[in-house]
């Protein structure tokens, strides 16, 4: 079925590249020549966002400026920062800081005035991602897609489908269910609900390593904001075929991975 431009895409892309051992931002990590970037603007709706970081930003803006893609409106955002809570020095405050960030760039208001309906939020990291498969599912307010987890203790969150929906992330212990892929779709509704409450969502401690020192910051996660949706529903995809995280230089979820699987 054709895919009909009535939505939106959010890229997420403030990641840095850091366990890929390269300074560039790991949007702009280049598999087989191709940019994640461009991976998936070019799978991607007539209108699309990236949110950047506020250290990575203007590589975006430089990447996205040498693709060719005039059918396409491509706008940039950042998300904020905020401080380490035991160490000098600031961070992206967290993939969480979406639904405020696009609010108040004006990017969720432009959305809404070209009269789309959903928008699909997608991590930069995972190539397979496909924006398009969303499309058959839009009668519940948010539909977020979840792959068979290697095991209990695969380093990634897990989809807890109660009477609404959460994530338990894999730093708070192993847990059967479906691992969630960090792509999933909702309503403008629902972004604007999201952007409304962000003060009513609690911040996380994280470890992160800044400058070759370790500390905690602040961040806020995107799936605190999934109970507020109205109605909910998983969809449960091919791992084989859509989930293919990019986390690290080598090994399991890896660059060097990637680069076999899509050779």
């Amino acid at each position: 079925m054709k895919l009909e431009n009535n939505y939106g895409l959010v890229i997420l892309a403030g990641g840095d590249a850091t366990r890929l051992e390269t300074d560039t931002p790991k949007g702009c990590v280049l598999v087989h020549g191709i940019s994640l970037i461009e991976r998936l603007i070019r799978k991607g709706p007539k209108y699309i966002a990236i949110m950047a970081s506020k250290k990575n930003e203007k590589e975006i803006e430089n990447l996205v400026q040498t693709l060719y893609f005039p059918e396409k409106k491509i706008f940039i955002f950042s998300q904020n920062s905020a401080p380490f809570v035991d160490m000098e020095g600031e961070g992206p405050i967290g993939n969480g800081d979406l639904f405020r960030s696009l609010e108040t760039s004006g990017i969720l208001n432009t959305f809404e005035k070209n009269c789309l309906k959903r928008i699909v939020v997608c991590p930069v990291d995972n190539p397979l991602a496909a924006p398009g498969i969303l499309e058959l599912h839009q009668s519940e307010e948010l539909i977020v897609l979840g792959v068979e987890k290697r095991g209990a203790d695969e380093a990634v969150g897990t989809l807890i489908t109660e009477d609404k929906l959460s994530v338990k992330e894999y730093l708070y212990g192993a847990t059967e269910g479906l691992a969630y892929t960090g792509i999933f779709s909702a309503s403008l509704s629902f972004f604007f609900r999201a952007a409304k409450q962000d003060s009513l969502v609690p911040f996380h401690l994280v470890k992160k390593t800044y400058k070759g020192k370790t500390g905690f910051k602040k961040e806020k996660f995107i799936f605190d904001f999934f109970p507020l949706a109205q109605s909910y529903r998983v969809e449960k995809i091919d791992r084989k075929l859509y989930f293919l995280p990019i986390k690290r230089k080598s090994g399991v979820d890896s660059l060097e991975e990637a680069l076999k699987v899509l050779a």
